[in-house]
């Protein structure tokens, strides 16, 4: 018997929310990541939906939507923080 496969988090990227959607193609992601990060390598730092837009893969509405969609689909965890008397170490703390 296996034991069963841990579950991972894995970050999903707005690009390839859109591969997976096949709103676009294998070419036109690979396409779109690399001027995205020739862009910001220069200094010049964009969204890779605007990438997408500028080389018109989609519509800015298209874009628009499925950003919409992407940040509607993540779970929201509330992360209470803990004080900092608690995450202080002891030769530090007041």
């Amino acid at each position: 018997m296996h034991a069963p496969a841990l579950a991972t988090l894995e970050p999903v990227r707005f690009g390839e929310f859109l591969l997976h959607r096949n709103l676009i193609s294998d070419e036109q992601w690979l396409a779109a990541l690399a001027e995205h990060w020739s862009a910001a390598m220069a200094g010049h730092r964009s969204l890779i939906g605007t990438t997408i837009i500028e080389h018109g893969f989609l519509a800015a509405e298209v874009v628009e939507a499925e950003a919409r969609a992407f940040h509607d689909e993540i779970d929201v965890i509330e992360v209470v923080p803990r004080s900092e008397q608690v995450t202080v170490p002891p030769p530090f703390r007041a």
